[in-house]
């Protein structure tokens, strides 16, 4: 787990305090694509609603853990790739 005094490991290794604002500012240009991909997806308000949630729990896994938000992302961001029905059957982030 990383702190902000302490800096992070991405990709297995430490990062320093610039690039750590720039992997910051990149997961948060793909969390606004998945939110922008997922507002234009037909699906039942529930499917949408559990999506939107998925994506705050990364949201909020970026402030404590950028690479498991980043994984998390990566993840669901597949499954969107892959279609609706893999994202509203998968509950995990």
């Amino acid at each position: 787990m990383s702190c902000h005094n302490c800096g992070v490991e991405h990709q297995g290794r430490h990062v320093n305090e610039f690039e750590e604002v720039e992997l910051f500012a990149e997961l948060a240009t793909r969390l606004k694509v998945a939110h922008a991909r997922v507002r234009r997806l037909r699906l039942p308000n529930e499917a949408k609603v559990a999506l939107i949630r998925r994506l705050l729990v990364i949201t909020d896994a970026a402030k404590h853990d950028l690479a498991d938000a980043d994984r998390r992302l990566t993840k669901l961001m597949d499954e969107l790739d892959a279609g609706p029905a893999s994202s509203r059957d998968t509950a995990e982030a």
